[in-house]
């Protein structure tokens, strides 16, 4: 009985540090905020405006960890997810797909360019999916989500915004898991389409 009455509290302890953590992540835009506006480099070298794309329907948003030390093997996951599902976001209205690869302006573009390098063998990018380098935390700042600890970058988040500029969807994961789908932003596109 002593053994029981002490897993169940440690079980119980668990719960709520665990309950506690998850609480205290609050980063990021929330659903029904309007997004503030920002601007970047794509990784081929041209310009990037949020408003203008937003001005011609839903846009969705992809924070990635960019290079915390090493090429997040979750982000190369998730990202090809979403171009597996490439012509689903182009049938979507061609919603355009915007990465955010994060970093000090040391290097980023050629780590972004690792990055994406092998995907590209597998594939050729779609003209939706547009990466944006986000030098020295910039974006990642302006949207409050910097990971500011050892070995971290940012948080893993993705967003869908409406052509009004309005958050309709977010998801910002506490850990390098638990990140949103290429699926399950579909399925959301399909609902407000």
């Amino acid at each position: 009985m002593k053994l029981f009455n002490g897993v169940l509290l440690v079980l119980i302890f668990i719960a709520y540090v665990s309950g506690s953590y998850a609480a205290e992540v609050t980063a990021g835009p929330k659903e029904g905020s309007k997004m503030e506006d920002f601007s970047g480099t794509t990784m081929n070298g041209g310009s990037f405006q949020l408003s203008k794309l937003v001005e011609k329907g839903s846009v969705v948003i992809v924070m990635l960890r960019g290079f915390p030390g090493y090429q997040c093997p979750v982000c190369s996951t998730q990202v090809a997810g979403y171009i597996a599902k490439a012509q689903q976001f182009e049938e979507q209205r061609n919603t355009p797909v915007i990465f955010i690869y994060p970093g000090k302006v040391n290097n980023l573009e050629k780590r972004a360019k690792e990055f994406t390098a092998p995907l590209e063998a597998e594939v050729d990018l779609p003209s939706n999916f547009i990466f944006v380098l986000d030098q020295d935390y910039k974006i990642t700042n302006h949207l409050g989500l910097r990971w500011n600890e050892p070995e971290e970058t940012a948080y893993p988040a993705a967003f869908v915004i409406d052509h009004d500029g309005y958050v309709q969807y977010a998801k910002v994961s506490d850990n390098h898991r638990g990140r949103a789908t290429a699926d399950e932003i579909l399925e959301f596109l399909d609902i407000i389409h």
